[in-house]
């Protein structure tokens, strides 16, 4: 055992399984030894005789935590989130000693994460922090639950603190790097992954995350560089295919990016929306007589802006189902090219194929020059009874906020306050589309005699696209209404952050996905200001026009 010890020490693990499975062959009673080999079988993939080594384990000395904590992690790997939860419970459950627990609880914190569950994690990690405060994995994965809570000062405190107990700990580094560049702390991110790197070279992960603070410093070249590294190193990681492919949409170059950004579905942040299949996924092939199941995800303005691809779907198949979130059914319902509309529940119809919505551009082979960008591909119905009250001059609705859980909120929603220059603008009256709470910043600045709410009124996206229809002039953020304005052919500026999302690419004033939107683009990262000015100035041109 050890020379099985000082070669697991050394990372050696061929070497290390070797001593171990001698020393068990020749004592099988060592309880300990097989406990590491689990552990070193499922580091070497080998998850079969990892789960045996427990099962000795197991048999020599039951209801060791250690070999509950083992099992564990070998179910996690292997995706059985249920029975590794179950036996991290029976680990926590046979110590007694708080400082012993630690471990355990920040496993346990860990797998809550991978299933999408931040605040549970939260309250693992604080529990393990608080039990055994030097316990360095500890602090790390509550700064990892922090981050996806959006809580990124605590979180990087609790990375800076996991690196003070142990330096060497690389996932604390990588993490540390990875909140400096949310926090647009571009150097001190880079000085972090450059440290990483230099104790772990092959860091997968590390690279990964360097190349996203490359490609937000604009620096693309670098970035590509990183993320193909990453791919080098470990094929099977998706995080950097999906970011080069990111990477490689934004430049327009989208016969490469759409394959990339097909991984999407292959990464930790798209588990709460993966779902299984039986039926294949569509190639695009014709079959006149097959049903087609298209499913939405993630935003609703990914829906509007995607849902232009049914009536080219409908072509090739003979019904098309799509499925989407309920708010825009209303609007959905009578689309051309669509035999139903469905919102997402635990049943679903019968079908041939299946195909998620933003996957219709990759299967369609778009290119920047054949987007269908014939608009309007979305009308308000009939049935939509609602009504635009009379102003005069130029009727411009305005929008300045995205939904806030959308992790890219903090860079494209600009606010009410740093778009007052537009309420100055003579010859407009303004209307006020904003949904949910943010709306309630036209009372809270005192703007409730410049701007007319029309909030109350936006019960669905129908009801909301048959007031854009009754407007001369959308002006938003980057965000749903955008969209839905965009596919009703409707007249539309949008307002977007200096690293605006892919979709928009790179220094336009033009988007081919909407012929009638016009584009403004910071100047300087978090600049609202500056841009506000800008949009003023045309608006007065367009408003004296």
């Amino acid at each position: 055992p050890l020379l099985g010890a000082i070669a697991e020490a050394q990372g050696r693990v061929a070497d290390a399984i070797d001593a171990f499975e001698a020393a068990v062959r020749l004592k099988p009673e060592i309880v300990t030894a097989w406990v590491s080999l689990a552990n070193l079988y499922r580091s070497d993939g080998n998850l079969e005789k990892a789960l045996a080594a427990c099962d000795a384990a197991e048999a020599g000395q039951p209801g060791r935590p250690d070999v509950m904590n083992a099992r564990g992690q070998i179910h996690q790997v292997l995706g059985d989130w249920a029975a590794a939860e179950a036996a991290y419970k029976e680990a926590l459950a046979a110590t007694s000693e708080p400082t012993q627990q630690a471990p355990y609880a920040t496993n346990l914190a860990g797998l809550a994460m991978v299933r999408g569950a931040p605040d549970a994690a939260a309250e693992l990690g604080r529990a393990a922090t608080a039990a055994a405060p030097g316990y360095a994995p500890a602090h790390n994965v509550l700064g990892a639950a922090l981050l996806a809570q959006g809580e990124d000062e605590a979180a990087q405190a609790a990375f800076q603190r996991a690196l003070e107990l142990a330096p060497a700990l690389i996932d604390a580094q990588v993490n540390l790097g990875t909140v400096l560049g949310r926090r647009r702390q571009w150097q001190a991110a880079l000085d972090t992954f450059d440290r990483a790197l230099a104790l772990a070279p092959d860091s997968a992960e590390a690279w990964n995350n360097r190349g996203n603070v490359l490609h937000g410093m604009g620096r693309f070249d670098e970035a590509q560089a990183a993320f193909e590294r990453a791919i080098d190193l470990a094929p099977d990681y998706a995080d950097p295919h999906l970011n080069r492919g990111l990477l490689d949409l934004k430049l327009g170059r989208w016969a490469e990016g759409w394959s990339g950004f097909a991984k999407r579905w292959q990464t930790p942040q798209m588990v709460p929306f993966r779902r299984t299949w039986t039926a294949p996924e569509w190639d695009g092939a014709e079959n006149p007589g097959a049903t087609l199941f298209v499913h939405a995800e993630q935003g609703m303005g990914d829906t509007l802006q995607f849902v232009r691809y049914l009536p080219l779907a409908a072509r090739r198949v003979g019904r098309v189902i799509l499925e989407c979130q309920p708010e825009l059914i209303g609007l959905l319902s009578h689309m051309d090219g669509v035999d139903a509309v469905l919102p997402r529940s635990g049943a679903t119809p019968a079908f041939d194929f299946q195909i998620a919505l933003l996957d219709l551009p990759r299967v369609f082979a778009t290119r920047p020059d054949t987007v269908p960008g014939n608009v309007p591909y979305l009308t308000p119905p009939a049935s939509a009874s609602v009504s635009v009250p009379g102003g005069a001059g130029l009727k411009v609705g305005l929008v300045w906020a995205g939904n806030p859980g959308n992790p890219a909120d903090r860079t494209r929603s600009a606010g009410l306050a740093p778009l007052r220059p537009l309420l100055d603008v003579p010859g407009c009256t303004f209307y006020g589309l904003q949904h949910g709470e943010t709306g309630g910043q036209i009372g809270n600045l005192g703007l409730g005699a410049r701007i007319i709410d029309l909030g109350p009124q936006l019960t669905d996206f129908a009801a909301t696209a048959a007031l854009v229809a009754q407007l001369d002039l959308v002006i938003s953020v980057c965000t749903s209404v955008a969209h839905l304005a965009g596919g009703l052919g409707a007249e539309t500026w949008i307002v977007l952050s200096k690293d605006a999302d892919w979709r928009w690419l790179l220094d336009q004033e033009t988007t081919p996905w909407y012929p009638t939107a016009r584009l403004f683009r910071q100047d300087t990262l978090d600049d609202w200001d500056e841009l506000a000015g800008r949009v003023a100035g045309a608006l007065a041109d367009r408003a004296s026009g």
